[in-house]
């Protein structure tokens, strides 16, 4: 079964990618031979500094799950990370590894819990950052745009969102923290000043991203609305976190089409620079491979 389930996350993203190539293909190649490789310079320094606040912020938050790693283990591991959500399938394989080689006894359920603790809650904080940058952009782009109508019914579901949860949930979620030690940590990770520090970091890995993302849309020569790349880039973000596929191919090709016209680019540009966008991101994790063969310690 999970055999069957792995393929058909290959079989996910290359059939997407064909059907996508098959109509866009040549305006595809078109586009990408006008591509400005100082601009790749760039983001490969970018990237460098995003791996390095990404390392740190597990490092930072690894502490308070009782475990200790130092910032190289961290960062090396990160690398190795992100090479494996590259190439298989789920966009999860490579956390799991972490887990696993992070646990100081893996026969011990008790040590694999604070490795799965640590990776969870270090995902969960970019992935807390990222809709909290997204609703805020949103925000101030309706208001921008004088979209008042639109404004208001963003408002009103986070507002029913906020009031439902805390009806439903606030019970359960009281005892689920004062029970276990899950919930213990999770509280305390989440809240005061731990939760600031680790945002800080987690702010800056969700603006590099959408950088990397701005920067390689410039290196194909596009003219594009910068306000609204930096509002709607997280749609793509989002979409690549879907365990569909491999990497968030194809997935975060589809993505890229629906909204070009919100990005204010043509479909095989939107197309086009996802694609490019696809390729930086393997390439920038690839001295993942060369840590594989170098285990770290801590």
């Amino acid at each position: 079964m999970k055999k069957f389930l792995i393929l058909i996350k290959y079989i996910t993203s290359l059939g997407l990618l064909y059907l996508i190539l098959n109509d866009y293909g040549s305006d595809f190649l078109k586009l990408i031979k006008v591509i400005e490789f100082k601009y790749i310079a760039l983001v490969v320094v970018i990237s460098v500094l995003q791996y390095i606040f990404s390392a740190y912020r597990w490092m930072y938050i690894s502490q308070y799950t009782n475990l200790e790693i130092s910032f190289s283990y961290s960062l090396k591991f990160y690398y190795i990370s992100n090479f494996l959500n590259n190439i298989l399938p789920g966009g999860i394989l490579g956390d799991l590894y972490r887990i696993y080689h992070t646990s100081e006894d893996k026969r011990k359920l008790v040590e694999l819990g604070k490795s799965f603790q640590s990776v969870l809650f270090e995902r969960l904080s970019g992935q807390i950052v990222l809709f909290v940058v997204f609703i805020t952009s949103l925000t101030l782009y309706f208001l921008f745009y004088k979209k008042y109508v639109a404004f208001l019914y963003l408002f009103t579901f986070m507002v029913f969102l906020i009031i439902l949860s805390r009806l439903l949930l606030k019970k359960k979620l009281n005892n689920f923290f004062k029970k276990n030690i899950f919930g213990k940590n999770f509280s305390s990770i989440f809240s005061g000043s731990i939760f600031w520090q680790h945002f800080f970091y987690s702010f800056f890995v969700i603006l590099s991203y959408i950088t990397i993302y701005i920067i390689t849309a410039l290196s194909l020569k596009l003219e594009i609305d910068y306000f609204s790349f930096f509002v709607f880039t997280p749609l793509i973000l989002f979409s690549m976190s879907i365990p569909i596929s491999v990497g968030g191919w194809g997935v975060r090709e589809i993505t890229a089409l629906l909204i070009s016209f919100l990005l204010g680019l043509t479909a095989s540009a939107s197309i086009t620079v996802s694609i490019v966008y696809g390729l930086l991101n393997f390439i920038c994790s690839l001295p993942g491979l060369i840590f594989m063969f170098y285990m770290p310690t801590k």
